[in-house]
């Protein structure tokens, strides 16, 4: 290494910077097979997921089921041991008179304690999720509301959903969880809360199969065959007593709990389960980084062998055996990567702190320990011996005849062909990265960017964090610059309010829309157009009357013209009847990256959670003159962001362009690495030839253009090969997007043009400095 600075130089920053990504990537995989191994009799205990069929013949996967199904499998099947629900309760606000702070919650029962592995640090298991209107915490949640006391007995009031008594407190788990709420209510609540109109009608419907989720414990010596056949039962009961039509179907499955990590992406799913795919992605990633990587420690060993040939000749001679020699060889190859670990981990610190991305290849905050360090010295050792085997075993493989008698004679893998091809390879890669990158950050742009259908500019986005929203809007209006003010439930651009079914009449077929709760003002702030009957009128009272569909829902419902819908009653699930009061011409209230689906907008003033606030401009003297008015009327700290802003920063996905130029620029720093390596290896090994040349005339240009020539021409080849199958991985990706950008050849062209631009830079020092050498220097020492 010492005699070959650079040829090591390049080797070691090289497998570094792949080393870097992987490492990455490792953390992320390490810190995702982590979640819920401290739970017990993972063996024995599953989830039930849900596939609905739809008339047209659709299936779609749940990882929700209904609430019922839990109590027909106990009651039915002595297998069984226990089960347990969990009922997702949403956000919502939570007081207890001096603070109000939002916390996400699940209702559920007291076998909870026996499935899962959580226990309690303070209250009882048995009896904590029993009564009525309990509700257990969470460390960090008891904490922001009671510091280090002991909250059992205290009241916490919930805004949608009441007071509840605080039974217990979770200690914090020993591992991860993909069930991570804040709060636990007693299943036992639901049914009070359901006959008061506070939660839609759930705990006994064999149709709301989105609300809940079941985990069950079999018994010691129970199968999950037994499982599969009590589910099918079940189903085809349930199937009997239901009118499908057309290709409708229902079926519930067992899904492993030991499966739900890194499982079957499903609808509805919840918590932090990941998917195969979406983790194989990040690892066939940093496995092709590392292969280029390798690819110029083979590249440039074998480039090299000639000069060890005689080193290898004498060992075979003084006795040395092949294997020796191919150990010799491993060791150093092992040895190197080791050091490339070494500055892998500076990189990969750096990475940390400074990088904007660093979100989307490895959790945040995941504390390196020993089972990391162990991954990391094994994936060193195993980076060794994929870029060091084959050149050891190119070089031991040498007989010592023949490298002492005529080296130069010596033909590996038909000369440079091989090697020529591995620098192809690598161009081909990076190319393909820097191409699909700038499809991707267009098609990203495109979709923040584009109009969304409603209005967005200079509004700004207030939570009400418990704030009364009506007497807040009127004073909001009266500062100056404020053109009006509107409530919402939640805000475009994210998910909307929630999922609920609409029917024409009971009993009917219902489709599944999206809602919001919004007031009078919200269709002239948003400039939302109304195709047919007219808006919302003001809604005093508790009960709502009125309700706005979009287009898109008026067809689905089978209305010809928007037209004739208005003046319908239609039901919202089977108990909520409302008039139609107008529709909406469609406008993207979720994403341009998603189709149109039906809407609702309703008002149900108990509901809203946000004030837009449209300005007549979007600077900070108006914020601070809200901020002065919010003072005054909340408790809670000021917040806001300018909604068309906020959009375009998360639509535009940042982190994740920001990832793949980042991939990009390691695959184009390793090539270039591979071919100045070779370039330099190539001027050297034939300084007499060009030498001999410049003696005879040759002029300085031929000379670079003899040099250059059959790089640029490896080049072109990447590029050939390349721009198309980045065309048709762009074409795919950007039909995961139900809006999206034309993919042009100056997409292709401009990332070729600047690739091989840089191919020029990184190879135009070298070959200038050998073609204006003096002939005399290279010719003297022959």
């Amino acid at each position: 290494m010492a005699k070959h600075k650079l040829f090591s130089f390049i080797n070691i920053f090289g497998l570094a910077l792949s080393m870097s990504v992987c490492m990455m990537v490792l953390i992320n995989l390490k810190d995702q097979i982590s979640y819920d191994k401290f739970h017990p009799n993972t063996d024995r205990t599953y989830r039930v997921i849900t596939e609905l069929t739809n008339k047209e013949g659709s299936s779609y996967r749940f990882a929700s089921s209904p609430l019922p199904l839990a109590n027909s499998l106990t009651t039915d099947y002595n297998f069984i041991e226990k089960t347990v629900r969990l009922y997702s309760a949403g956000g919502d606000k939570a007081s207890t008179g001096t603070k109000e702070l939002s916390i996400n919650g699940a209702f559920t029962e007291p076998t909870f304690f026996d499935v899962f592995g959580f226990t309690l640090k303070e209250g009882n298991e048995k009896t904590a999720l029993s009564a009525p209107n309990s509700v257990v915490l969470s460390k960090t949640t008891a904490e922001k509301f009671f510091g280090n006391a002991n909250p059992v007995g205290q009241t916490i009031k919930l805004a949608k959903l009441g007071d509840f008594q605080v039974t217990g407190v979770l200690e914090i788990p020993t591992g991860k969880s993909h069930i991570d709420f804040e709060a636990y209510m007693s299943l036992s609540s639901v049914p009070a809360l359901e006959k008061s109109g506070k939660l839609t009608p759930a705990i006994d419907k064999w149709d709301a199969q989105i609300h809940a989720y079941t985990y069950l414990q079999l018994k010691d010596g129970a199968n999950k065959k037994q499982l599969d056949k009590a589910l099918s039962q079940v189903t085809a009961g349930l199937i009997k007593t239901t009118k499908l039509q057309g290709k409708e179907n229902i079926a519930f499955e067992a899904q492993r709990f030991n499966k739900i990590i890194l499982g079957e992406e499903l609808m509805n799913a919840f918590g932090n389960v990941g998917s195969m795919e979406k983790t194989l992605g990040p690892l066939l990633i940093g496995f092709i980084i590392l292969l280029s990587a390798c690819f110029n420690y083979t590249n440039l060993s074998i480039a090299r062998s000639l000069n060890r040939g005689k080193e290898v000749g004498i060992r075979k001679v003084a006795g040395a055996f092949r294997y020796q020699v191919f150990y010799q060889f491993i060791l150093e190859s092992v040895l190197i990567a080791f050091l490339s670990l070494g500055l892998a981990w500076i990189i990969l610190h750096l990475l940390q702190q400074y990088a904007p991305f660093m979100g989307e290849m490895a959790p945040s905050g995941l504390a390196l320990n020993n089972g990391i360090y162990g991954w990391f010295v094994v994936f060193a050792i195993f980076t060794g011996l994929l870029a060091g085997s084959l050149p050891a075993w190119v070089l031991s493989s040498f007989k010592p005849v023949e490298v002492l008698k005529n080296l130069s004679n010596i033909k590996l893998f038909g000369g440079n062909g091989f090697r020529k091809g591995l620098i192809v390879v690598q161009f081909t890669l990076a190319l393909v990265t820097t191409i699909f990158t700038s499809i991707s950050s267009q098609q990203f742009s495109f979709i923040a960017n584009a109009d969304p259908g409603y209005n967005r500019d200079n509004l700004l986005v207030v939570p009400t964090d418990g704030a009364d929203p009506k007497i807040l809007s009127a004073e909001i209006e009266r500062v100056s610059g404020v053109q009006n003010v509107t409530a919402t439930s939640a805000t475009f651009g994210r998910n909307s309010s929630g999922h609920i079914p609409v029917k024409l009449q009971p009993g009917a077929q219902a489709i599944e829309a999206n809602y919001y709760d919004v007031d009078r003002n919200f269709t002239e702030v948003m400039d939302l157009k109304i195709v047919a009957g007219e808006n919302l009128p003001e809604n005093t009272s508790t009960n709502e009357k009125y309700v706005l569909l979009n287009e898109t829902a008026t067809r689905t419902l089978n209305f010809k013209t928007p037209a004739d819908a208005v003046g319908k009653m239609i039901w919202l699930t089977d108990t909520t009847q409302v008039q139609v009061a107008g529709v909406l011409k469609d406008f993207h209230f979720q994403t341009l990256a998603v189709q149109l689906t039906p809407l609702v907008v309703r008002n149900r003033p108990n509901n809203f959670n946000f004030l837009l606030v449209k300005t007549n401009d979007a600077n900070s003297t108006i914020v601070s003159r809200i901020e002065q008015v919010w003072k005054k009327n909340a408790l809670q700290p000021f917040e806001s962001s300018w909604l068309k802003e906020e959009q375009i920063e998360r639509q535009g996905a940042k982190d994740t362009v920001s990832t793949l130029g980042f991939l990009a620029f390691m695959t184009i720093t390793i090539a270039c690495l591979g071919l100045l390596g070779m370039v330099i290896y190539n001027t050297e090994t034939r300084r007499k030839e060009i030498g001999i040349r410049k003696v005879m005339g040759a002029s300085v240009s031929t000379i670079i253009s003899l040099l250059s020539k059959s790089f640029l021409k490896l080049v072109i080849i990447a590029g050939l090969i390349a721009m198309p199958i980045a065309y048709v991985l762009g074409f795919i990706f950007t039909h995961i997007f139900a809006n999206r950008i034309d993919i042009g050849l100056g997409s292709l062209i401009f990332s070729f043009l600047g690739l091989l631009a840089l191919v020029l830079i990184t190879i135009s020092s070298q070959i200038f400095k050998v073609a204006t050498a003096n002939p005399v220097e290279s010719l003297r020492t022959e």
